[in-house]
């Protein structure tokens, strides 16, 4: 089986490399913290924008997944660029098939549904940000330096998924208590959600087929709920189990 090494090992860059463990892969994570290695995954500890170091943790590998997720949205401009011109270079310079986790950020405001062939056309930071990582991801694969694909997803929900992460996940300790849940925006406004095991499998499927080089691609996901819609479905949900 092949080598994949995922980096970072948040909710998304876990569950990708469980999956990939369960089908046989040789897998390791890096992440800023390391952690313990068992027999089916291994860890250790790099700082992802320093290139050297990464190439070096890296190794050998046939995959490379980006599931970095800087933790601090208000320092995106300072910390993505280098974790993700030393991702591209680490790709390139181990010859691993780079696998990145997107968003739809860089989409901006569309009038109608969003594809993964919808013109990266935002004017915020943050979505800049990210559409200009992909550019330069696929400049370099265009190029023949490196091979590239992406997936993008929507808010994330699901096992492993921080109250800060989600609009939804934020609210179920609230609704847990039984108390009221004040979301933000618009309560039936709908909204997709991507559930995380959709994501790595996702990831997984793109990183195993030589096919996904050189395009984005989204995570199937469910039909658009409010967070009025998705909660009370939790509600109902946990009613319906609850004993008596």
């Amino acid at each position: 089986m092949a080598r994949h090494v995922v980096v970072g090992k948040g909710p998304v860059g876990s569950t990708t490399a469980r999956l990939l463990a369960e089908q046989g892969h040789e897998v390791l994570v890096l992440s800023r913290s390391g952690g313990p290695s068992t027999d089916q995954v291994g860890h250790r500890a790099v700082d992802a924008g320093d290139v050297e170091a990464l190439t070096g943790a890296i190794g050998r590998a046939d995959v490379l997944y980006n599931a970095v997720n800087p933790p601090d949205h208000t320092r995106w401009t300072q910390d993505w660029p280098p974790i993700g011109a030393a991702l591209l270079d680490a790709a390139e310079r181990t010859g691993a098939l780079l696998v990145t986790m997107g968003n739809l950020y860089g989409y901006g405001r569309p009038t109608g549904p969003m594809t993964a062939s919808s013109p990266l056309a935002a004017t915020d930071v943050k979505g800049r940000l990210r559409a200009q990582m992909w550019r330069d991801a696929l400049a370099a694969h265009q190029a023949g330096r490196v091979r590239v694909t992406e997936a993008r997803a929507s808010d994330f929900v699901g096992p492993g998924v921080p109250s800060a992460q989600s609009h939804l996940m934020r609210q179920l300790a609230t609704l847990r208590r039984g108390r009221r849940a004040w979301v933000i925006g618009d309560p039936d406004a709908v909204h997709s959600w991507t559930y995380v095991p959709d994501v790595a499998a996702t990831l997984v499927a793109l990183g195993t087929d030589e096919r996904s080089a050189g395009r984005a691609w989204h995570v199937p996901t469910a039909p658009p709920r409010s967070q009025r819609q998705a909660l009370t479905d939790l509600l109902r949900r946990w009613a319906h189990r609850r004993p008596g």
